[in-house]
């Protein structure tokens, strides 16, 4: 990106509470690095000029084309056949009578979109898409999770969120990450840390739906190892460092074939 390797280390550190966040008020960013708002202005006006930021009314956003500004809907074709695949195996491993913890996502929305017509059992979600989605399914009960909604990835999360799923339990959750190697999930951001965490603890199995373009890579922030999961859904077999991690934890996998 060019311009960034001329930073201030302050600057740095905004990009990298940005990467996490998506937006930053200039008054708190103030606040926190003890300067004024009009350095803060002359610091964003700098981070947007190295293209690692773009500023809006109150503060600072990820530059347009960033990951996290992407629309879902255009996240959702990338590697659609892939994640159609893993979302049909994924389905099948869901009673007619289930309850099921839905994450936010494309690959885990893919999994709501092709759970089988006669599911009729419950729904439990914090994804904006997949609520949108049971809007035309009568015969499920859906529960949606509320809190703080998240634009760019249509999610809700926070405090309110995480009460809300501590009171619930389901047969199974299916969860999505940004990236996986050998020591396990990898999510963009630690805003949705807690979140989805408390999904995963909600749950009787976990089920990783990731596709393999996802293997072997890292991100910002480090979910969990193996332990948690008790089965990965995939399209392709797992590397072989992936593969010994997961026999370790005694994770199964399922790779999906059609």
């Amino acid at each position: 990106m060019p311009g960034v390797e001329r930073l201030t280390p302050r600057q740095r550190e905004i990009t990298r509470q940005l990467s996490e966040q998506g937006f930053l008020s200039t008054s708190s960013l103030a606040s926190s690095f003890g300067v004024s708002d009009m350095t803060i202005r002359r610091d964003a006006r700098q981070l947007e000029n190295a293209g690692a930021a773009l500023i809006v009314h109150g503060g600072l956003t990820l530059p347009h084309g960033g990951r996290h500004t992407e629309g879902f809907a255009q996240r959702a074709r990338v590697d659609a056949r892939a994640k159609a695949r893993v979302a049909r195996a994924c389905a099948r491993l869901v009673g007619a009578q289930e309850r099921v913890l839905i994450d936010a996502g494309t690959t885990a929305y893919e999994v709501a979109r092709v759970l089988a017509t006669d599911f009729a059992g419950t729904l439990i979600t914090h994804s904006a898409p997949v609520i949108q989605l049971a809007l035309r399914m009568p015969q499920v009960t859906t529960i949606a999770l509320g809190g703080q909604l998240l634009l760019d990835s249509q999610a809700f999360i926070g405090d309110v969120t995480v009460s809300n799923i501590a009171g619930l339990r389901a047969e199974t959750a299916f969860i999505g990450a940004a990236a996986v190697n050998h020591e396990g999930l990898y999510i963009e951001r630690n805003l949705e840390l807690r979140t989805k965490r408390a999904l995963m603890q909600a749950a009787d199995r976990v089920v990783l739906a990731v596709t393999a373009s996802k293997m072997s890579s890292s991100e910002l922030v480090h979910l969990c190892d193996f332990g948690p999961i008790h089965l990965v859904v995939t399209d392709k077999a797992p590397p072989e460092t992936i593969r010994r991690a997961l026999a370790a934890s005694g994770t199964d996998v399922l790779v999906a074939t059609d």
